[in-house]
C-alpha cells in the first residue's frame, strides 16, 4: 500500500463519509451504553444551564430592589423552619439558599461529568480494541505481495497509533459536538427568552464559523495525513535500526544511523509544526470572531439596560450565558479540526481494510484431505512480481508423493519462488499447481498449509517459551508430545541442560540460542506439526560442518516418509535426493538424479565440481 493509494483514499472519501464509516465498523453492540453515557452527560450541561441564574437573582433581588419569585418565596418559607433566627432575614436567607444553589449545581454537575465519562471514554477505548484486532486480523491475512512492498515500521504505526483515530472521533469528535449542539440550543432558548435581539446578535458570528471550518476541512485533513506519514517513517526507521542492532554495531555505523534518524524526525517536527501552525491559526480566528460578537452583545446591552429595556441583572445573566454560549460555539470549531485529524488517521486504516488478499479462498473453495502427500504437478507455471519481469517461466514439474526433490541453482534462478507458488504464497500468473489432482486454487489455505512443514534458513522462533516455539503449528500438543518432537530433532538434551528447561524464554528471535539450537528448535516444530509435505528452504547454509552434520541427522528422519522439497546451495547435501532439478533464470534445465547429471557435464556438474573441487579423479568416481 504506497503513500498514493492512502491519500487517494483519504482524498476520495469526505470527513463525514469516513467518521461515519468509522463509527459503524467500530460501535456495535454499544448502542445502551452510548446512550447511558450521553443522557448523563446531557444532564449535567442541563445543570450547567441553571449556573447563572442564582448570580442574576442575588443582583437583582439581595442587591436591587426586585420582588422575590414566587417558586423562591415558597422554598424560603419552607427553609427557615431549619435556620436560626439571625439567618431569618429575608435577604439574608436568600442569599443563603442562592450561594447553596451555586454549591449543589456544581456538585450535581461534577458528579454527571464524571459517571458520563467514564462510561463514554471506557467505549471509545473498545472501540480502539476493536479496530485494532480488527487491523491486525486483516493484516496477516494480506497476500505477502502487500507485506513485501509495506514497511514493518508503518504496518505498526497504523495498528499502534492510527486506530486511536475512533477513539478522538469519538470521545473528542462526536460526543463534544452533540453536547455543545445541546447546550447551544438550550442557551439560545433562554437568551431568545430573556431578549431576541442580543440572543441574534450573539448567533451571528456562527455564520463565518460555519464558513471558517468548511475552508479549512481538506487542508487540515491534507496537513493531519502528511504528520502522520512522517511520524510512521520515525517508527520504520527505529524498527529496522534496532533489529538489526548487530550489523549496525559491527560495522560502526550507529553516527550514521542517527543522523538518518534525526533526518526523520526533523520532517516529522516540521510536518507536526505547519500543522499546529494551521490549527493556531485557526483557533486565533475563532478567538477574534467571539471576540467580536461579544462586543457587540455587550454594547448593544449596556445601551439597552440605560433605555429601561432590560434590567441590570439580566445584562448580567445573559453576559454570563453568552460566555456559556461562545464555549459550545468553540468547542465545535474545535472539533472540527480533531475530526479532520481523525478521518486523516482513518483514511490510513482503511486503506488496510480495503485492500483485498491477492491469495484468498475461491468461492467453492474445498478442504484438502488431511494428510495428503502429493503429486505435486507444475502445469506450465509462470510467474512475475512484476508485469515486465518473469521470474518463472513455463515450468513443467512434477512431484511424486514421498520423494525428496532438490532444488538447485544460482541466487536469483527462481527457486524461492516455486516454493511460495507451492505454499500458495502467491498464485501463478500462467499455468497452474495441482495437489492430488486438485488446483490450489480449488483447495482452502488453511487446509492446505495444514498439509505442509516449514523449515528456514533462518528459523522464525518467537519472544516465548521453547515449549510454546516447538508447539507453534499444534497449539493443542502435550507435553510428551513436544518432548518427543524435541528428541526427534535433537534438541532434548540442550532444552534440558536450561535452567527452565522446556520453560526458558528464548528471547526475541531465540537470540539467547546459538544457531545449531535454534534449527533444531525449528525442526522440532516441523515433526510435531507431522505434516506429509516438507519444505526445507537452505536449513543449513547458515552452520558449520559439525553443526550441519547433526542438523543433518535430524532432517533425515524428518524427510523420511514425506514428500520434500529442499532448496540447497550446498549440493552435497542433497547427493540422496530422489530427482534434483536445476533451474537457471527461471527455467528447468536439467533434471534427474545426483549420478545422472553429474553424467551430462552441464550447470550441475559445474556446480558441484566448483564445489567440491576441480578433481577429475573424483567426479569420474561420482560417474562410476
Amino acid at each position: 500500500m504506497t503513500r498514493q493509494d492512502t491519500r487517494h483514499i483519504s482524498q476520495h472519501l469526505s470527513t463525514c463519509t469516513l467518521s461515519v464509516w468509522l463509527l459503524r465498523l467500530c460501535g456495535k453492540g454499544e448502542g445502551m451504553m452510548i446512550v447511558w453515557g450521553v443522557t448523563l452527560l446531557l444532564g449535567g450541561s442541563a445543570f450547567a444551564l441553571l449556573q447563572p441564574w442564582p448570580l442574576k437573582l442575588v443582583v437583582d433581588t439581595v442587591l436591587g430592589s426586585h420582588e422575590v419569585p414566587v417558586a423562591m418565596a415558597d422554598l424560603m418559607m419552607w427553609v427557615s423552619q431549619f435556620v436560626p433566627p439571625v439567618l431569618a432575614d429575608e435577604k439574608t436567607l436568600l442569599l443563603l439558599i442562592l450561594c447553596t444553589g451555586i454549591l449543589l449545581i456544581q456538585l450535581f454537575m461534577g458528579g454527571l461529568t464524571v459517571l458520563s465519562t467514564y462510561i463514554l471514554v471506557a467505549i471509545g477505548l473498545r472501540m480502539v480494541f476493536r479496530l485494532r484486532c480488527r487491523l491486525f486480523h486483516h493484516l496477516q491475512r494480506l497476500s505477502l505481495a502487500f507485506h513485501d512492498t509495506t514497511t514493518v515500521g508503518d504496518s505498526l504505526y497504523r495498528v499502534t497509533w492510527d486506530t486511536y483515530c475512533v477513539q478522538a472521533l469519538f470521545n473528542s469528535g462526536l460526543i463534544p459536538a452533540l453536547i455543545a449542539s445541546f447546550t447551544l440550543l438550550g442557551i439560545a432558548g433562554i437568551m431568545l427568552f430573556v431578549d431576541w435581539v442580543l440572543t441574534l446578535v450573539a448567533l451571528a458570528i456562527g455564520i463565518p464559523l460555519l464558513l471558517l471550518i468548511r475552508k479549512l476541512d481538506r487542508p487540515m485533513r491534507d496537513r493531519s495525513l502528511r504528520a502522520a506519514e512522517r511520524d510512521s517513517d520515525i517508527s520504520t526507521r527505529v524498527q529496522e535500526t534496532l533489529s538489526s542492532i548487530r550489523a549496525v554495531q559491527a560495522f560502526g555505523r550507529e553516527a550514521e544511523e542517527s543522523q538518518r534518524f534525526g533526518r526523520h524526525a526533523d520532517a516529522s517536527l516540521h510536518a507536526t509544526l505547519r500543522l499546529t501552525v494551521l490549527q493556531s491559526g485557526s483557533q486565533a480566528i475563532v478567538g477574534v470572531l467571539l471576540a467580536a460578537g461579544t462586543a457587540a452583545v455587550v454594547g448593544i446591552g449596556a445601551w439597552r439596560v440605560l433605555q429601561g429595556v432590560l434590567t441590570v441583572g439580566d445584562i448580567v445573566l445573559l453576559v454570563s450565558y453568552l460566555a456559556m454560549l461562545y464555549k459550545p460555539l468553540e468547542t465545535l470549531a474545535y472539533t472540527a479540526a480533531t475530526i479532520q485529524n481523525a478521518a486523516a488517521s482513518a483514511g490510513r486504516v482503511l486503506s488496510i481494510l480495503d485492500r483485498t488478499p491477492e491469495v484468498r479462498d475461491n468461492a467453492n473453495a474445498v478442504p484438502l484431505a488431511s494428510k495428503t502427500s502429493g503429486p505435486i504437478i507444475f502445469d506450465h507455471v509462470s510467474f512475475a512480481y512484476d508485469k515486465e519481469k518473469h521470474v518463472l517461466k513455463d515450468v513443467c514439474l512434477e512431484i511424486p508423493a514421498g520423494q525428496t526433490v532438490a532444488l538447485v541453482g544460482h541466487s536469483g534462478a527462481g527457486k524461492t519462488t516455486l516454493v511460495n507458488l507451492v505454499m500458495r504464497f502467491y498464485d501463478p500468473t500462467d499455468g497452474h499447481l495441482r495437489l492430488n489432482n486438485n488446483r490450489l486454487q480449488s483447495l482452502t489455505l488453511e487446509s492446505l498449509r495444514k498439509n505442509m512443514a516449514l523449515v528456514l534458513q533462518e528459523p522464525v522462533l518467537f519472544c516465548s517459551s521453547i515449549r510454546e516455539n516447538i508447539a507453534y503449528g499444534r497449539p493443542e500438543a502435550t507435553n510428551d508430545e513436544i518432548e518427543e518432537a524435541a528428541r526427534a530433532a535433537g534438541a532434548h538434551d540442550f532444552i534440558q541442560s536450561l535452567a527452565s528447561g522446556y520453560d526458558t524464554q528464548i528471547g526475541e528471535r531465540g537470540v539467547a540460542l546459538s544457531g545449531g539450537q535454534r534449527q533444531r528448535l525449528s525442526i522440532a516444530r516441523a515433526f510435531l506439526k507431522d505434516a506429509p509435505i516438507l519444505i526445507l528452504d537452505e536449513p543449513t547454509s547458515a552452520l558449520d560442518s559439525t553443526t550441519e552434520r547433526q542438523v543433518l541427522d535430524a532432517l533425515r528422519r524428518l524427510m523420511n516418509n514425506r514428500t520434500t522439497l529442499i532448496i540447497a546451495h550446498r549440493l552435497s547435501t542433497v547427493r540422496d535426493a530422489d530427482q534434483i532439478v536445476v533451474l537457471d533464470n527461471g527455467r528447468i534445465v536439467e533434471q534427474g538424479t545426483h549420478q545422472d547429471l553429474v553424467k551430462l557435464e552441464g550447470q550441475y556438474a559445474r556446480l558441484y565440481c566448483t564445489q567440491v573441487g576441480d578433481q577429475p579423479s573424483s567426479l569420474r568416481e561420482v560417474r562410476t
